[in-house]
C-alpha cells in the first residue's frame, strides 16, 4: 500500500486524537477527585432517588451503583465520555469518502497506483488506533486519579478494563457505521448529522428496550445493545460477556467498513461542489 496514504491518515487524524485523549484522561482525572467528596452514604441516597420507572433505564441494580466502583463506572457512559468519543467515530468515519470528496482531494488520491479499497484501509486502521487510545484515555484517567486522590472504599482497577474495550468495540462499530454512509455522499456535513441521527435513534431504541418489558426485542435493533460498560465492570462474569459484547460490536464495525469499500470500489466519484 502507498506509503503517502499512510502518512495522510495519521496527519488528519493525529491532532483530533491527541486533544481528544488529553481531554478524557484530564475529565477522569476530575471525576474521580469531585467524586472523592461525595459518601457512598451519601451516593446510595441519591440513587434512592431514582423513580422505579426510571431504574430499568441505569441498566445495572441500584445495589451496585452505589458501590465505590459503580460510583465510578459511570464515567463510561458519562455525556463527555461518549460526546468525545462518538465525535471522533462520526469525525473520522465521515471523512474517509464524503470529506475527501468535498474538499476535492479525492481526485488527486485516486491517481495514485493503488487499489481504491486501498484508499479506505489506511484511514480505518487509523481511526481503530485511535479508538483504542480514547478508550484506554479514561483508564489511564481513572488509574491516575485513584492514584492521587483519596478515594473512598477500595476500588479494583482490573474490571474497568472491560468498561475501556467495550468503550472502544463501541467506538469502532459508530466509525464502520458512519464510513458506510459517507461511501454513499459527497457532502461530510450531511454523512455527520445522518451519522448522530443514527446514534440517537440507537440510543432511543435501546432505551425503549429496557424500559418496555414487552419491548425487549427492539434491543436486536440497536448496537448499543451491546454497549454496557457498567455491566460489565460490575459482573462477576465481566470477561466472559465483554468478549460477546465487544466482538459483535467489531464484527459490526468491520462488516460496515467492508460494505462501504463495496460501495466505493463500484461508484463514480462526482466533481466537487
Amino acid at each position: 500500500m502507498n506509503r503517502a496514504l499512510w502518512k495522510k491518515a495519521v496527519a488528519d487524524a493525529w491532532r483530533q486524537m491527541v486533544a481528544s485523549a488529553l481531554v478524557l484522561c484530564l475529565f477522569c482525572w476530575l471525576f474521580v477527585w469531585l467524586m472523592s467528596f461525595l459518601e457512598l452514604g451519601a451516593w446510595a441516597s441519591l440513587l434512592d432517588f431514582v423513580p422505579n420507572f426510571f431504574r430499568p433505564m441505569m441498566g445495572v441494580p441500584l445495589n451496585q451503583l452505589a458501590s465505590p466502583a459503580g460510583q465510578l463506572s459511570f464515567l463510561y457512559v458519562h455525556v463527555v465520555t461518549l460526546l468525545i468519543c462518538t465525535g471522533w467515530a462520526i469525525g473520522r468515519g465521515s471523512d474517509v469518502v464524503a470529506g475527501e470528496i468535498a474538499r476535492g482531494t479525492m481526485e488527486h488520491l485516486l491517481t495514485l497506483p493503488v487499489w481504491r479499497i486501498s484508499v479506505m484501509i489506511a484511514p480505518a486502521v487509523v481511526t481503530a488506533i485511535g479508538s483504542i487510545v480514547l478508550a484506554f484515555s479514561v483508564f489511564a484517567g481513572l488509574a491516575l486519579g485513584l492514584t492521587t486522590v483519596k478515594f473512598h472504599g477500595t476500588v479494583t482497577l482490573a474490571p474497568f478494563l472491560s468498561g475501556s474495550t467495550n468503550l472502544f468495540a463501541m467506538t469502532f462499530c459508530l466509525a464502520g457505521a458512519t464510513a458506510f454512509l459517507s461511501a454513499f455522499e459527497h457532502d461530510r456535513w450531511r454523512t455527520i448529522w445522518r451519522a448522530g441521527v443514527f446514534f440517537v435513534l440507537s440510543l432511543i431504541v435501546k432505551l425503549v428496550a429496557r424500559m418496555w418489558p414487552d419491548g425487549r426485542w427492539l434491543g436486536w435493533f440497536s448496537f448499543l445493545s451491546a454497549f454496557e460498560p457498567q455491566t460489565l465492570i460490575l459482573s462477576r462474569d465481566g470477561w466472559g460477556q465483554t468478549i460477546r459484547y465487544d466482538l459483535t460490536l467489531v464484527a459490526l464495525g468491520l462488516a460496515c467498513y467492508i460494505a462501504a469499500a463495496l460501495v466505493f470500489w463500484y461508484r463514480d466519484i462526482p466533481v466537487p461542489r
